[in-house]
């Protein structure tokens, strides 16, 4: 089987998920299940950055509908 082939059977079975088994995750605060995609941006030093020149870019994060708590990958 080509690659190309396994690619498009990993797709198609990433497709054949049974939502109804995926467990609801709700606000860690009020416990709401709705949320708004919200983008905060970062800003990454000079002395931090790769490239050695300030860097600003993007993070998207969830706002609760309901407590407005936002909720990103750096939230703990």
């Amino acid at each position: 089987m080509s690659q190309q082939q396994q690619q498009q059977q990993q797709q198609q079975q990433k497709l054949n998920v049974d939502l109804s088994q995926a467990q609801d995750v709700g606000c860690e605060k009020c416990e709401n299940l709705y949320f708004t995609p919200v983008i905060m941006i970062k800003r990454l030093s000079a002395l931090l950055s790769p490239t050695g020149q300030e860097i600003k870019f993007p993070v998207q994060g969830f706002q609760c509908t309901s407590c407005k708590a936002v909720e990103t990958p750096f939230s703990e």
